[in-house]
């Protein structure tokens, strides 16, 4: 009972808090009408609002799951409809008498569950002993597993009933996934690979711990009404599927920050971790948070994850957030982030988007100068805009001590690494960044490029099919394949991935790609469509002048593609920097070329 146990001869049956909660309810009174208006105010507060009838049938599933019950033709459990449920199994309960040995004094005894036939007195009593006795003494026995060196916080589920309150319960999963990585001596996976877990059939927690190669799994759920929040959470250990630890926290949602600390500083604890004093600082804030705000701080989170045609959205929900709260850092990192996505993939100017990341990263820095995700923000403002190599680099590393689990601190470090043309340390980033987000196309797509920038074309062909094995649809590992597939002069492969991905994306990107190879092909009047399309698509929408400098690259028409580069570089358009890849390998012996890297900061 004290653990949230159920265990079916010393196996432990996975069972989630709420389904426990039920069971208990049941076991007390055995035989007897439980209703359902008693089981809705022993789970769920007077003052929470919820769909009860959907939560309480979804408890009620998978504690039948659990016991491997049928609702037709129960053994454990009978519905009795519009009125409650009745266990109708033996239910023994350790008397005073029962020969208990001292050592399990301390410890609830466990309730045994016996099928509807009898038992003798000698088997019940055996398996009453024999349970105190093995559970006291695993925990007291020196461990011999190995220890916790990696975690994954699987996507926490969201009980309230309802779907538009996805993005909260997604929400609280990065927040813990970002307090547990607080702790420097894990390796915490990715939200885009956990992610994966989320809403399908569930696998069993040592497959799922397998796939992302970890050692532990924290796994809970989340409730939010108004301004109450609950969560539960608990720790397995993989190996073993061991249950480590648990506990539920019902706090007003000012509270919540404390509340993703303690979680954190609960898991230190059980993989007995010594936290820095800044470790510790990072894990103690207790400042109150503003509901609302922090709503919006999250909805821009959602979106920002959703891909890059719901940065928009996002860039409204985390400015509506500074609105209500402008003392929460997260939400001004946060800005700058979508801010930079809107520079990197040319939604508008450079000179439009960097310079209000600029403000929102410095804002964020001046609140809390620990933020690894304002870091690394300031880090892409002072690569992507201002050229300045090495002071992003010392941006990027100062996130990465802060956070080393930052997966997107991770990807924009190694793609900085390529623009300065180190390319073993950019793949052994990617390697890091790869290892905490296992089995998502993101990462996989990401070492796509970077093979395709250090020109080892057939590992790029490669790494971008893992990652349309991960995400079929994922656009951008068709984008480097294609290319890798021109660098290995392999044309009609490299048009096929470029037209597959131009299908899925309206923008002027994969248009100007196929105009580039279209032009290195020799069809000259193909190449001129692409490019007629790109020049329409800029008569309504803001298009990177580095498009069109891709595209008369591969005409071989060099004045022209100068003509744009130069544009390119009054605009201080970020993509300005991919100079060096095989695009522009017809002008390098031009003297402007080599002018012109001088000039936006990259190595000669």
């Amino acid at each position: 009972m004290a653990a949230g146990e159920l265990r079916k001869k010393g196996v432990k049956i996975k069972l989630q808090d709420q389904p426990f909660q039920v069971l208990v309810a049941l076991l007390e009174r055995p035989r007897e009408l439980v209703t359902r208006d008693e089981l809705q105010k022993r789970l769920w507060p007077a003052d929470v609002v919820v769909d009860f009838d959907r939560g309480l049938n979804k408890a009620i599933n998978r504690l039948r799951e659990a016991l491997g019950d049928d609702a037709d033709n129960p053994r454990f459990i009978e519905t009795l409809p519009q009125r409650g449920y009745r266990f109708l199994a033996q239910v023994d309960i350790p008397t005073a008498e029962a020969p208990v040995p001292p050592v399990a004094s301390t410890h609830p005894a466990p309730i045994v569950l016996s099928r509807p036939k009898r038992r003798t007195a000698l088997a019940v009593a055996g398996g009453l002993i024999a349970v105190p006795i093995l559970t006291v003494g695993y925990r007291l026995l020196p461990s011999r597993s190995r220890r916790i060196e990696s975690i994954a916080v699987l996507p926490l589920e969201n009980l309230s009933g309802n779907r538009d309150q996805e993005y909260f319960s997604d929400g609280m999963t990065d927040e813990m996934i970002g307090e547990i990585a607080h702790i420097g001596s894990l390796r915490v996976i990715s939200r885009t690979s956990v992610m994966r877990y989320k809403g399908s059939v569930r696998k069993s927690l040592p497959e799922i711990a397998r796939e992302l190669n970890v050692d532990a799994i924290l796994e809970g759920t989340v409730l939010q009404s108004g301004k109450k929040v609950r969560i539960t959470a608990q720790l397995i250990r993989a190996e073993d599927d061991r249950h480590l630890w648990s506990e539920a926290y019902e706090r007003d949602l000012t509270d919540v920050l404390a509340v993703q600390g303690e979680v954190a500083r609960a898991v230190a604890g059980q993989i007995q971790t010594r936290l820095t004093p800044q470790q510790q600082t990072d894990l103690t804030r207790n400042r109150p948070v503003n509901p609302e705000a922090y709503d919006s701080f999250l909805k821009g989170n959602f979106f920002l994850y959703q891909g890059i045609r719901s940065v928009n959205k996002s860039i409204e929900a985390f400015k509506r957030a500074i609105q209500l709260d402008a003392s929460h850092a997260d939400s001004h990192a946060g800005l700058a982030e979508a801010l930079c996505y809107e520079g990197i993939f040319g939604f508008r100017r450079s000179s439009e988007t960097y310079p209000q990341a600029r403000v929102a990263t410095l804002k964020a820095l001046t609140l809390d100068d620990s933020n690894a995700r304002a870091h690394n923000a300031l880090a892409d403002v002072k690569k992507g805009y201002d050229w300045d190599m090495p002071g992003a680099e010392a941006e990027y590393r100062r996130a990465l001590r802060l956070n080393s689990s930052h997966l997107l601190s991770r990807l924009f470090y190694g793609e900085f690494l390529t623009r300065v043309s180190r390319y073993d340390e950019a793949l052994e980033e990617s390697a890091r960044a790869v290892a905490l987000d296992p089995v998502s196309p993101a990462s996989h797509g990401n070492r796509a490029m970077l093979f395709f920038r250090a020109r080892r074309y057939d590992e790029a062909i490669r790494a971008a099919r893992q990652a349309l094995d991960l995400g079929p649809n994922f656009v951008n590992a068709f984008w480097w394949q294609g290319l890798a597939y021109a660098g290995n002069r392999d044309f009609p492969k490299s048009i096929a991935c470029l037209k597959q991905a131009a299908s899925m994306d309206d923008s002027s990107l994969f248009r100007a790609l196929l105009g580039y190879v279209y032009g290195l092909t020799g069809d000259r009047p193909k190449a001129l469509e692409m490019l007629a399309e790109v020049s329409s698509l800029a008569k309504l929408r803001y298009v990177s002048p580095v498009d069109f400098a891709v595209v008369h690259a591969g005409l071989g028409d060099p004045d022209s593609t100068f003509q744009w580069l130069e544009k390119a570089y009054q605009d201080r358009a970020t993509r300005i920097h991919e100079l060096p890849s095989m695009y522009f390998d017809s002008i390098r012996t031009d003297r402007r070329y080599a002018d012109l890297v001088r000039r936006v900061g990259l190595p000669a």
